[in-house]
Order: C-alpha cells, then sequence, then structure tokens
C-alpha cells in the first residue's frame, strides 16, 4: 500500500471521529468556545511538529509558504466555525458531517480557475453526483 495511501486512510478515521466528538462538544458549548478549544486542542501536535525534522531552506519561498499556510489556518478555522454552528443550531453529525465533507467542490472548481487545473469526464460526472448527494443529504 503506497504511504500516501495509509495517511490518507488516516485522515479518513480521525476525521470521521472528529465529526462525532464535536456533535457532542456542541451539545455543552458555543460554537466559537468549541474552536477556541479546537485550537489548545492543537497545541500538543505543535509540539510534536516543532520537534520533528523539517526542511529548513529558507528564502522568499519559504516565507511565501508561511504565508499560505496561514491562510489555511485562517481558512481552516472560519470553516470550522462554521461546522461548530451548524451542529450547535441542531444539525445531525450523520448528515452535517458528509455535507461538509463535500468541500472538494469547491477546491475542484479553484483549482480549475485559478491553477489552470484539468478535471476529466469522469472527475465531473463525480463533481455532479457530489451535488446530487448534498441536495439528498439535506432533505
Amino acid at each position: 500500500m503506497p504511504r500516501w495511501l495509509t495517511f490518507s486512510l488516516l485522515t479518513i478515521v480521525v476525521w470521521g471521529a472528529w465529526g462525532a466528538v464535536s456533535k457532542v462538544a456542541s451539545e455543552g458549548v458555543d460554537a466559537n468556545t468549541n474552536q477556541v478549544f479546537f485550537t489548545f486542542g492543537l497545541l500538543p501536535l505543535i509540539a510534536i511538529v516543532g520537534r520533528s525534522p523539517r526542511n529548513t531552506g529558507g528564502g522568499a519561498g519559504r516565507r511565501g509558504g508561511i504565508g499560505w499556510a496561514f491562510l489555511t489556518g485562517i481558512l481552516g478555522g472560519t470553516g470550522n466555525i462554521a461546522f461548530f454552528h451548524a451542529l450547535v443550531m441542531g444539525g445531525k453529525a450523520s448528515i452535517v458531517s458528509p455535507v461538509t465533507a463535500l468541500f472538494p467542490l469547491v477546491t475542484v472548481i479553484l483549482a480549475v480557475t485559478l491553477l489552470h487545473e484539468r478535471v476529466g469526464t469522469a472527475q465531473k460526472i463525480g463533481l455532479a453526483l457530489a451535488l446530487v448527494a448534498i441536495y439528498l443529504l439535506s432533505m
């Protein structure tokens, strides 16, 4: 099994558990408080990552990458708050998680529009089915 697939499967398991745990948390705290404690939960991971070996290259490319990573954090945190609001407002984890997990639709649109990536016929069909899934899950 390729290493990337191993990490992809781990992501599915961890994020799947995260969705269920987030629903339990939303029953006790509001969305903003949930995000604050979510962020505190990242601190042990920051310590672990800070000790791991990494590319020590410098220069403008690294500064640019750090800027984009910072923007990624802002976008991810904003998405988390919206996700937590959906749960606090009564959304079921079994519905909210799959609907929000269709975020790659936006990624594909941006990748095609801004990065000039190509999408094949099979991917276009998959995107159309994802839109149908959003409709069916929201009923």
